[in-house]
């Protein structure tokens, strides 16, 4: 499950607080499967949803997009492209390339975002694989900004495997935060039986800044972190919202 600020530009303007969002992650592999899901999803009021690539490999795009727009559902989040250290088995190249791809591809979707595994450092030093990563965010962003798709880049692996996750020496927000690109923005993944001691510093100034968070469903501690967070939200919403979000965030 993500969390994030809803900022479709569609909307009327809405209080922060009411910005808040979640999208859940889509389940089904068929269409039939899809049809049903989405019918629960529209019921209990999900707006949001994130897909796998390989989902729509099994479904195929137009029938994903279209069954769930029948349900009022958008694509927020498309996952996943990356490995520019070659950790997911592609060259540098191929691996940029994948990544434009999935970008075109959550742009038909309607998506806001594509999730972005750097990939580990492996045999390369770090200092090696640290500026390959730089240049594959910065190379993909730019072909990013053309179809306005923002780049989430995971704090901690997704895929339950160390290839995935490069871990910088820094604190992983202070790191993505000095790219300076608006569309490089943080992945924070909620695992583990502690929240708020697994939240990194900064952690609402990223959310506010187009950021998200995700509560790991491959957790065993999943409904209580997911418990956790909707508590949190809870006190945010009924003390007025997160402090510094109207510095943060642009006048609109």
């Amino acid at each position: 499950m993500d969390v994030f600020l809803d900022d479709d530009p569609a909307l009327p303007c809405l209080p922060l607080v009411a910005r808040i969002s979640v999208a859940y992650p889509l389940q089904s592999d068929s269409a039939e499967g899809l049809i049903r899901e989405a019918e629960l999803l529209h019921q209990r009021g999900i707006r949001y949803v994130c897909v796998r690539r390989q989902q729509i490999l099994f479904i195929g795009e137009h029938v994903i997009h279209d069954i769930l727009a029948d349900a009022g559902i958008t694509v927020s989040c498309l996952g996943f492209a990356g490995g520019f250290t070659g950790s997911l088995g592609m060259s540098y190249d191929a691996a940029t390339r994948d990544a434009r791809r999935s970008i075109d591809l959550a742009a038909d979707l309607g998506a806001r975002s594509v999730v972005i595994l750097p990939g580990e450092q492996g045999l390369h030093t770090y200092s090696h694989a640290e500026k390959t990563i730089r240049q594959g965010l910065t190379d993909v962003a730019q072909y990013a900004s053309q179809r306005r798709i923002r780049l989430l880049i995971p704090t901690d692996t997704v895929l339950v495997s160390s290839n995935d996750c490069f871990r910088p020496k820094q604190c992983p927000l202070t790191w993505l935060g000095g790219m300076g690109n608006p569309l490089i923005r943080p992945l924070i993944v909620v695992r583990g039986k502690s929240f708020t001691c697994r939240l990194p510093a900064g952690w609402r100034e990223s959310l506010a800044a187009g950021g998200s968070l995700r509560i790991c469903h491959r957790c065993e501690c999943y409904d209580e972190n997911a418990q956790l967070v909707a508590r949190v939200l809870m006190f945010i919403a009924r003390n007025g919202g997160m402090n510094g979000f109207n510095r943060l965030l642009p006048d609109t």
